[in-house]
């Protein structure tokens, strides 16, 4: 019984002091989770279609930009975007990648790529 009253007095402190029940703070917090994710979603989308564009347009890619565009993809899709946002990254996964030169001074690097290949193919 006392444990409930502890409740009651803080639940009812938590009112007075700030006009809000702590269930309308959790309706708050929501609300802004939703609108930084929207937000997220937005500057995401903004930076494929700049990106892409930038890319698409000169009709290749570097290996860092790709990588780039991979981990701008992921974050965007695990947001929910999809549509013409995948339809762009997968046009620049397709470009030729400009700064690639198959030897032995770039053997690490063509291993980190078909790392990345590999990741990707999944």
């Amino acid at each position: 019984m006392e444990m409930i009253n502890w409740v009651s007095m803080i639940a009812g402190a938590v009112v007075a002091l700030t006009g809000t029940s702590i269930f309308g703070w959790f309706k708050i917090g929501a609300t802004q989770l939703k609108l930084l994710k929207n937000a997220s979603l937005a500057t995401l989308h903004s930076q494929l279609y700049e990106k892409g564009k930038l890319y698409i347009t000169r009709g290749s890619i570097t290996l860092s930009e790709l990588d780039d565009l991979e981990y701008t993809w992921q974050a965007y899709k695990g947001l929910g975007g999809n549509g013409t946002g995948e339809k762009i990254y997968q046009k620049c996964r397709e470009l030729t990648i400009s700064d690639y030169t198959p030897n032995q001074d770039f053997k690490e690097v063509e291993e980190v790529a078909a790392e990345h290949e590999a990741k990707r193919s999944v």
